[in-house]
């Protein structure tokens, strides 16, 4: 019953079979041969940090909203606000910015049990929205639709990841890839006109295995039957990936990535860049639309030295080492969202290469946690940048502070911002699907949010 186990373990042992062609200069080079279009794609990146944006003030133990995070604004809808001590870190690109106010995520006073919900439905059992738009909007390979990139998630053995499957998968949390190194090449190991004509041949080395999975069936019944039903939709999946991969488009130019110890706090930020640029990368060549970057974890343990060599993250969100340093913590993960920003400004875009990659890609910038004090999840930090094909309400290049409380849908004790109605934030995700063509399978109010995007 060990049969493919997992599509990567397949796809690792055809590139020990040399199914799979060595990443090369060269190789890049003939992908970028492959043809340019000039119609607009969207691309959506989901940036996920830890433990709040400290949102309350340094001495609120419940939800006061008057931090660091949330710009202050006279309307409830303007682009007449000025950015915070925490999302001014974001000053360069506040005029393609839109800030959302007045979210809630799962229950409201989860504290650390808000990765389960961040980009999930309020039910959690669906798949997460960085999954269904992966499946709506797939690149030229099918089996990027949705790449997750974890700097330094989970590195300690507690995997709390944001990104899911949705039942019909099987209902699994995702893992995100920690080693940029080991991402960049499995994304970029089979992606050359030629050698999607190779494995085109190749199919025939999945005969053996659906011969003898279709074998077990036979003398299987019940959960067995189903577990082996799994692995066969899986080698189906592969066979159809296969069939329908693509050779990219863009430049595609090819990364030196430096091999460093990933887990390690000396090098954070240096893995944290290489991260960017692989994602960017990918989105640049076409490879994929939709990716999640998330950095570090709940509660995360790992030192950031740019901060505090003796107090962890977490530590630092709770204020436990002083002030300083809660507000330096909440800063550097915002400084990382603009910095993967730059990388995106840097790219051309595959689709209109006379266009900045940025151009053409939807940044959403948010975390598990509202403050990680008081271990809330109301009022988020929720920001949601980029040129995103000009479908980004962001106002007209001045950027927007937009308070969405009058379309709330939750009642629950607030805060005395912004009082006791908030949105739901799977409506979030409901909206920002509909922009992007699709919509989510979500129970209970999915309604959109007006007012976010010019097609919704």
């Amino acid at each position: 019953m060990d049969i493919l186990k997992s599509r990567r373990r397949f796809l690792a042992g055809l590139a020990a079979m040399g199914v799979f062609a060595p990443l090369t200069q060269c190789g890049l080079a003939r992908m970028a041969l492959a043809g340019q279009t000039e119609q607009a794609k969207l691309k959506v990146v989901f940036f996920v940090v830890p433990d709040g944006l400290a949102v309350d003030s340094a001495s609120a133990y419940s939800s006061d909203g008057r931090g660091f995070w949330h710009p202050s604004a006279r309307a409830l809808d303007t682009s007449d606000f000025q950015l915070n001590e925490v999302s001014q870190e974001l000053a360069a690109y506040k005029s393609q910015s839109l800030y959302v106010r007045g979210t809630i995520l799962g229950p409201g006073n989860e504290g650390h049990n808000g990765w389960t919900w961040a980009l999930r439905d309020s039910a959690k059992k669906m798949a997460s929205i960085d999954v269904l738009l992966g499946r709506h909007m797939p690149g030229t390979d099918p089996s990027q639709r949705s790449l997750f990139s974890g700097p330094h998630s989970g590195i300690d053995g507690t995997a709390w990841q944001v990104s899911w499957e949705g039942p019909e998968s099987g209902g699994a949390m995702r893992r995100p890839e920690q080693d940029p190194v080991l991402m960049y090449e499995k994304i970029f190991g089979s992606v050359s006109r030629d050698l999607r004509e190779q494995l085109t041949r190749n199919k025939h080395v999945f005969d053996p295995v659906l011969a003898d999975i279709n074998e077990l069936r036979g003398r299987l019944a019940g959960a067995q039957k189903q577990k082996l039903d799994t692995q066969l939709d899986s080698v189906e999946q592969t066979m159809k990936d296969m069939e329908e991969t693509l050779p990219p488009i863009g430049e595609c130019s090819p990364l030196a990535l430096e091999e460093v110890p990933f887990k390690s706090a000396q090098f954070r930020n240096q893995v944290q860049s290489s991260h960017h640029q692989v994602v960017a990368t990918a989105l640049a060549c076409g490879i994929t639309r939709v990716a999640t970057i998330q950095v570090g974890r709940s509660a995360e343990s790992l030192n950031i030295l740019d901060v505090s060599d003796v107090t962890n993250p977490h530590d630092c969100a709770h204020r436990l080492g002083g002030l300083d340093v809660w507000k330096k913590s909440r800063q550097w993960y915002t400084q990382r969202a603009k910095l993967f920003m730059d990388e995106l400004a840097r790219q051309a875009d595959p689709d209109v290469p006379g266009d900045s990659l940025l151009k053409h890609t939807l940044v959403v910038l948010t975390s598990e946690m509202a403050d990680g004090a008081p271990e809330h999840t109301k009022d988020m930090p929720l920001v949601l940048m980029g040129g995103a094909s000009g479908l980004l309400k962001s106002g007209d290049g001045a950027g927007r502070y937009f308070n969405i409380t009058a379309q709330g849908d939750r009642h629950q004790e607030g805060n005395p911002v912004i009082g006791n109605t908030m949105v739901d934030m799977q409506r979030i995700w409901a909206t920002i699907a509909r922009a992007a063509g699709t919509t989510v399978p979500y129970g209970g109010n999915v309604d959109p949010v007006t007012g976010i995007f010019t097609n919704v």
